[in-house]
């Protein structure tokens, strides 16, 4: 149990590593305006499944830390989450992140 939590957060960790590394910085020489981020351009926010989606989907949801992507990822692979009322009953992250994300999740 220990070492797959080992893995978990080495992998969780190595995901966001990965992700701060791809972002770049504005250029100097470049325009000030920057583009807006797909989803907000879109207006329409992608739900993600948290019994389907890999970890360096789970590390984009807002308020959800790498201890709560742990903690998701362990408690699927015990069972298959039915739906928000199971997730919630389960207690796998805290209650104001649930808040959070419970528009940006389905099962």
């Amino acid at each position: 149990m220990f070492i797959r939590l080992v893995c978990i957060s080495l992998g969780v960790c190595a995901v966001i590593g990965a992700t701060a590394l791809a972002q770049t910085s504005p250029s100097k020489t470049g325009s000030a305006h920057q583009a807006p981020a797909t989803r907000e351009a879109t207006g329409h926010v992608e739900r993600v499944n948290l019994n389907t989606a890999p970890v360096s989907e789970l590390v984009k949801i807002p308020h959800l830390s790498v201890r709560g992507v742990t903690a998701i990822t362990e408690a699927r692979a015990k069972s298959k989450f039915k739906d928000w009322n199971d997730f919630v009953a389960r207690r796998v992250v805290p209650r104001f992140v649930r808040i959070e994300i419970k528009d940006l999740v389905t099962f």
